[in-house]
């Protein structure tokens, strides 16, 4: 029964495999706060984590978090990609299993079509329940594991059924949209609902640094373009901008690469590592710094250029990627090529030119506050709901 029918509090069923675990509140904490912000609008939210029954990490069947309680749900699967295109299908028994009152929900909530969305989609069948599937990533169908595996073919099929049956289909971005639309036709019921940023947490704060600080943050890996930022930052050297410095929080495969580029170039009074940032201190690395740069040319939506945004300090991102929806080119931020390095250094010397990073700070922090609040999106998302609720 709809939420128009009895008048009460909206009641969503939210599950997603990337969600704060114990052990790893970092973990998809995009999805929790998108969840907090649905709470505070007043809609009732009942998270679900699906985990694999081999998954003996967590030892608990509920975790309160923040105030949200998450409910662990252990279903079947094999390690690996055998039998990939029945985790759906042994999701749903397990969901079964632990006899939850679906009748109850108004919307169900998916954040990938495996396990996830294939399960809610047999659960909306048989409890004739609207679901959404919302999309955080580019890998919309499989993630890159999964390209080569012999099974590759009819995980794609269940996938394509799982966006086809969907009563909305959301992205992070447009570029995420654009990546479904090329396999299924959603364009009746595709909506674009950005991340948002805790305005309140990052938010900038008076600093004068002895030199200027770059900071990036992200995975060390390839497509984060860390390796033509560490080269830019030599090439403004060179130039006679010797007084900078540049932090690079994060850990990955390409870690011990980027190190030995560092040294090689005799970069080491100008590049650090960090390691990895817990969460909570994510804001504080924000706001001692003066210029955000994330070369990365695989992006859905980055929540990390928004926060840097919202700690008033401009951004340097890729072109075609979800995040040159948000950037506005000139203003509080650039837009520049992958893989050039070239492109970073004159986005970066246009920067310093008058201190115009400064300006371009306040513009960011203006523009995350007036489009990019949690509390936006999930204003965004109630309305979708709504929408599909009649």
């Amino acid at each position: 029964m709809s939420i128009s029918k009895v008048g009460g509090k909206m009641k969503i069923l939210y599950m997603t495999m990337m969600y704060p675990v114990p052990g790893c509140p970092q973990k998809g904490v995009f999805c929790h706060e998108q969840v907090k912000a649905l709470i505070h609008e007043g809609v009732e939210v009942d998270v679900i984590v699906p985990l694999p029954f081999y998954d003996d990490e967590y030892e608990t069947d509920t975790w309160v978090f923040e105030g949200v309680k998450i409910r662990y749900i252990k279903y079947f699967k094999i390690p690996g990609t055998i039998g990939f295109q029945y985790i759906g299908k042994y999701l749903y028994l397990a969901l079964k299993k632990a006899k939850i009152d679906f009748k109850k929900y108004d919307i169900l909530h998916a954040d990938a079509p495996l396990p996830a969305g294939d399960a809610i989609r047999r659960i909306s069948k048989e409890y004739h329940i609207p679901y959404v599937i919302h999309g955080h990533g580019l890998d919309v169908f499989f993630s890159n594991s999964y390209r080569e595996a012999k099974n590759c073919k009819k995980i794609t099929e269940i996938c394509i059924k799982v966006y086809e049956e969907a009563d909305a289909v959301a992205g992070v971005s447009q570029k995420v949209l654009n990546c479904i639309k090329q396999r299924v036709d959603i364009s009746s019921k595709g909506y674009v609902i950005y991340n948002g940023v805790d305005t309140e947490k990052f938010l900038p704060i008076e600093h004068e640094n002895k030199k200027l600080e770059f900071i990036s943050i992200g995975n060390l890996i390839p497509l984060k373009g860390h390796k033509y930022t560490i080269l830019a930052i030599k090439k403004l050297v060179e130039a006679g901008y010797d007084n900078v410095h540049l932090r690079i929080f994060g850990r990955g495969e390409q870690e011990t690469e980027l190190v030995q580029l560092v040294q090689k170039i005799k970069m080491e009074n100008y590049v650090q590592f960090m390691g990895y940032v817990q969460y909570e201190q994510v804001a504080k690395a924000l706001q001692m710094s003066d210029i955000f740069i994330l070369p990365s040319y695989y992006e859905a939506l980055g929540c990390v250029y928004l926060e840097a945004m919202a700690c008033g300090i401009p951004v340097i991102g890729c072109k075609e990627n979800g995040i040159d929806e948000i950037i506005k080119d000139g203003e509080d931020g650039y837009l520049i090529q992958g893989k050039s390095v070239e492109s970073i250094v004159e986005s970066i010397k246009k920067m310093l030119e008058n201190r115009r990073y400064k300006v371009m700070g306040v513009q960011a922090r203006k523009h995350v506050e007036e489009k990019y609040s949690w509390r936006s999106s999930a204003q965004s998302l109630i309305k979708l709901y709504r929408n599909i609720i009649g």
